[in-house]
């Protein structure tokens, strides 16, 4: 099944494809919290958390953000150092003031009430494709499709495709398997079953991209400058410099990435909130 993968399945093999996933994930799949509800708030607050982030480091914060912030119109309220205090140990911290801003976005203009459609979703600060379609399929159930690194892994290796396959096939395929009165529990039951089911498999199969380690990253020197700026009005860089053992110039261009992201503004010696 070299190309176009999608077209020579046949019903038959549809179909059984779907009772085995199904089956798998009626025995296995996983009990987390943002899967006990289809509220598009906790929703959207999980799949922004989940981004580059592994599961259970999401849970906790997940659960304590909930209780500070239990819908859109509360976290409307925010602000932006409570939201990055909240946010901080995740990474890329620019996500929590997207939610601050898609609050405060859902609550003036659309009357508190999130839209559906992922054509709608895409407009709201920091959602893109793949999020907006994630939230049609986890909070409305929509019969849309979206590939993350495991479905993809799945895809290849249950149908024998070449890694190297195009996006553009990959999607037709998953088109062509959806249950789309399920769509829901068929993303949930692909990922768990690429977690769990092929788990050694998987990993022979490389993902489009890869996270650089987080030790001694320009991530970390981010991650301890916003963690700073959350109990105080500014930081020193030569101070985090020192702190951290990295130079000033690494530091500065932490910062200066933080600015272009508009978290915070840099100045000759300090960084503050922006």
């Amino acid at each position: 099944m070299a190309t176009n993968p999608s077209a020579r399945l046949t019903d038959k093999e549809v179909t059984a494809f779907r009772r085995k996933i199904f089956a798998f994930y009626r025995r296995y799949g996983r009990q987390l919290p943002f899967r006990e509800t289809a509220d598009p708030y906790c929703i959207t607050v999980a799949e922004l958390m989940l981004q580059q982030t592994q599961v259970e480091r999401v849970i906790e914060k997940y659960r304590q953000w909930l209780e500070r912030w239990p819908d859109w119109q509360a976290l409307a309220q925010a602000s932006r150092r409570d939201l990055l205090a909240m946010w901080s140990g995740l990474g890329y911290n620019r996500r929590a003031l997207y939610l601050g801003e898609m609050a405060r976005c859902i609550v003036d203009e659309y009357d508190g009430v999130m839209p559906q459609e992922p054509e709608q979703l895409v407009r709201l600060p920091g959602i893109g494709p793949y999020t907006a379609h994630a939230i049609a399929i986890f909070a409305f159930n929509k019969p849309v499709i979206t590939i993350d690194t495991n479905i993809r892994k799945v895809l290849i290796h249950e149908f024998g495709l070449p890694h190297d396959i195009s996006r553009a096939e990959l999607e037709r395929l998953a088109y062509r398997l959806l249950p789309r009165r399920r769509s829901r529990d068929w993303h949930n039951a692909l990922m768990d079953y690429c977690r769990i089911a092929i788990k050694e498999a998987a990993r022979t199969i490389a993902p489009l991209s890869r996270q650089s380690k987080f030790a001694g990253s320009q991530r970390q020197i981010r991650g301890e400058i916003v963690r700073q700026l959350t109990t105080k009005k500014r930081v020193a860089l030569a101070r985090v410099a020192e702190q951290m053992g990295r130079t000033i110039a690494d530091v500065r261009t932490a910062a200066q990435s933080l600015e272009r992201d508009g978290v915070v503004i840099v100045t000759a010696k300090t960084v503050r909130l922006a």
